[in-house]
């Protein structure tokens, strides 16, 4: 069980990595939260790469990297309460709860962003996926 927590904190930095760097390679940076915060460094405007038009680009520009940064949290708060379940379970639900509420507050201009409602389709998808290989190949093991 030890080497599957190592992955757990492995695939979550993982994950928040190609999230980052969908964002940095194909996304405007203007609109993300964090650099209402921190000031954007000058080489960012650089990276960005233009995608040609089809579903598949969209789904990557627009929806990947937040479901990566959601699975990613997931699998943080996993590693960290690896053997303790019921915290898993509220720090997990808090984290999303947290993370859809970001989404439609974009609705308002209180919250840099544009709002998706395929923001939360991905997310919940990206969620139950690794909630049904956790409960697989993981939960029955530790209880």
């Amino acid at each position: 069980m030890k080497k599957v927590r190592i992955t757990y904190g492995l695939l979550s930095s993982l994950f928040l990595i190609i999230g980052i760097v969908i964002y940095l390679l194909f996304r405007d940076l203007s609109n993300l939260i964090f650099f209402t915060w921190v000031p954007k460094p000058e080489f960012v405007g650089n990276l960005f790469i233009q995608l040609p038009p089809s579903v598949f680009t969209s789904v990557l520009r627009h929806n990947m990297a937040g479901m990566l940064w959601l699975v990613a949290g997931i699998l943080f708060f996993r590693f960290i309460w690896f053997y303790r379940v019921a915290a898993q379970k509220v720090y997990i639900w808090c984290f999303c709860g947290i993370a859809a509420l970001l989404e439609i507050g974009q609705l308002s201009a209180r919250i840099p962003g544009t709002f998706d409602l395929l923001d939360l389709l991905f997310m919940g998808i990206g969620a139950f996926v690794e909630g049904l290989l956790y409960n697989i190949y993981v939960k029955r093991r530790i209880e």
